[in-house]
């Protein structure tokens, strides 16, 4: 189960709820949040080939028109269509083809990687770790080999690579690939910010505190599971009610024979005697 509450007094995690089970203290109503680690592998990973992808496929097709508009404004539609039917358009499917080659080589000499995931109150928050870092891997995610001072001698080779927030009021869209166990974060619309990779174990929980976060705002796209319904909206404003128990019903004490008391006598002694 991926959904903890943090305690202030304990400075650990807990179970989440009202109280900390280990001091009592009352815990936030907003304290409960998600937090998890995957092991990914970029080469193997396709949102690594999608980052990859969304860069490089609009620059080659920018660069393709802006060649043709200034061929056109310097020799006419003529000119565009000698363009097209020359060699030009062979010259840049082999310089994509000669990146993507460079980038695949690039990706498989990355390595594994380790990225930590928190969906709390305040946002997403994605944070991506090299286990076991080399100037090689580094070099291969145009990262400076003058990192590698920073790992401490003596303990297990950890390197903090990058680090991102994605608050909730930023977020334009919600899209759900049950799929692959991923859900992905658009900042603004069109633009993908974050890609968290879930696990069986902390899909329920994320796919609550985005319902609970982004729910009833009719501005972001979301899909139909994470839209809370008018009906829903209803329930969780009217105030509940306290309903107490009926008083349980006592059987009314059985009425016994009147005794005489040690210290009194009836009439019928009084005149026997």
């Amino acid at each position: 189960m991926a959904l903890t509450a943090y305690c202030k007094k304990c400075a650990r995690e807990v179970d989440p709820g009202e109280v900390c089970p280990i001091c009592g203290t009352r815990l936030g109503k907003n304290s409960a949040h998600a937090a998890w680690c995957v092991e990914r592998t970029p080469i193997k990973d396709w949102m690594s080939w999608n980052a990859l992808m969304r860069i490089l496929l609009p620059a080659a097709l920018f660069v393709l028109l802006l060649v043709l508009m200034l061929e056109g404004l310097a020799g006419g539609i003529g000119a565009v269509e000698k363009m097209l039917v020359s060699g030009f358009p062979a010259v840049l499917l082999i310089l994509l083809g000669t990146i993507l080659a460079i980038a695949f080589a690039a990706l498989l000499l990355q390595g594994k990687e380790l990225a930590d995931y928190v969906v709390d109150n305040r946002g997403i928050h994605e944070i991506h770790y090299l286990p076991d870092p080399t100037p090689v891997k580094l070099i291969a995610r145009l990262r400076s080999p003058a990192l590698m001072n920073q790992v401490t001698p003596g303990r297990i080779a950890v390197l903090k690579l990058s680090e991102k927030d994605l608050p909730w009021k930023n977020v334009a869209r919600v899209q759900l690939w049950p799929e692959k166990c991923m859900i992905l974060y658009y900042a603004p619309s069109w633009w993908m910010r974050i890609a968290v990779a879930c696990t069986p174990f902390s899909w329920d929980d994320v796919m609550m505190l985005t319902k609970e976060k982004l729910g009833k705002k009719k501005k972001i796209r979301l899909p139909s599971s994470l839209v809370i319904s008018v009906e829903q909206k209803r329930r969780s404003a009217e105030p509940r009610k306290v309903v107490f128990p009926e008083p349980e019903a006592y059987p009314e004490p059985e009425a016994r024979p009147e005794e005489d008391s040690p210290g009194q006598m009836s009439m019928e002694d009084m005149f026997d005697r």
